[in-house]
């Protein structure tokens, strides 16, 4: 009963509501992880109820990128979502699944990207993903991702689900602190 319970409240949460189930701890992770790796901005994408688009809920440190929406058919961060297998590429841009949509609103160019899938509440909920950027094509390509730098975001995705189901699940039985 108590899966059960939790899984339904993980289905309902939504953007603004899961920055609150991030909370401080949350955010740290997340920006501790990324400079660890080298990464130049970490994301959270999670799934619209109809499973039709990726929703950036958290974004570090470009928050203006946050409600950022991506069809589920587009880009390498849906085909981890679709697969639920991690991907680690470096010379993103010259793959041409990567979607350059996002590249182009933020007048910059991925040239590196972990994603991993990311789960709560039991169920595949989104993706967690970092990045390096450079400001233009002819721009010289930072250093780029490892197995190892892998390794450390699929952790990190591990960890936040536990903090988020912890809390939804403290939630879910009054204990809220």
């Amino acid at each position: 009963m108590i899966e059960r319970r939790l899984a339904q409240a993980a289905g309902s949460v939504t953007p603004d509501e899961f920055k609150t189930l991030l909370g401080d701890p949350g955010r740290a992770m997340l920006r501790a992880t990324m400079e660890s790796v080298g990464g130049d901005s970490t994301s959270i994408w999670l799934a619209d109820i109809a499973e039709d688009n990726l929703i950036v809920t958290h974004s570090s440190p470009e928050e203006s990128f946050i409600g950022w929406k991506q069809p589920v058919t587009e880009g390498l961060i849906s085909l981890v979502f679709a697969s639920e297998q991690s991907l680690c590429e470096n010379k993103v841009y010259q793959n041409a699944n990567h979607s350059k949509r996002v590249d182009d609103a933020m007048d910059q160019v991925t040239c590196a990207l972990i994603a991993t899938p990311f789960y709560f509440g039991g169920a595949l909920q989104g993706v967690v993903s970092c990045v390096q950027l450079k400001d233009g094509l002819a721009a010289e390509d930072p250093s780029g991702f490892s197995a190892r730098h892998l390794a450390r975001i699929r952790r990190l995705s591990t960890v936040l689900e536990r903090l988020v189901n912890y809390r939804l699940l403290t939630t879910l039985i009054g204990l809220e602190l």
